[in-house]
């Protein structure tokens, strides 16, 4: 059975990256995998958590990869945010990604929520996804 994380996380990153719409909303494609440099400037996303479920069968390996998309932003009310969500939903929402060693690659979004820090001013928004990856 493959273990695609990092593949996995490599086809996100190119998609979010390489898509110039979202990137007209974030700005010099500040899109990260890990947390932001210092000194980074709102808006931004990063490739949060991932938590993998075996789907495999007797004759399939497959896994599930739960992964949280995260936007943060400093914008005076939720315009912002609930628009670069909006994007990253369409980029991965029911869509088939190209994953290096995967055979069959599916996607969904499980959820997405969007909350205020307790600064008062940061938002954090969350697009929660499922991948459903199978081996033949």
């Amino acid at each position: 059975m493959g273990y695609h994380s990092f593949d996995l996380q490599t086809a996100i990153f190119s998609l979010l990256s390489g898509d110039s719409t979202l990137d007209s909303l974030v700005g010099d494609n500040k899109i990260f995998d890990s947390v932001a440099p210092q000194n980074t400037t709102y808006p931004y996303i990063i490739i949060g958590s991932e938590v993998t479920t075996d789907l495999g069968t007797a004759t399939l390996d497959g896994n599930l990869y739960n992964v949280n998309i995260e936007v943060w932003s400093q914008y005076r009310g939720q315009k912002q945010i609930k628009e670069i969500m909006e994007r990253v939903y369409i980029l991965v929402n029911d869509v088939t990604i190209s994953v290096s060693g995967a055979d069959s690659v599916m996607s969904y979004v499980r959820n997405a929520t969007s909350m205020t820090e307790v600064d008062g001013i940061t938002r954090h928004g969350i697009v929660n996804i499922d991948f459903t990856i199978y081996d033949n």
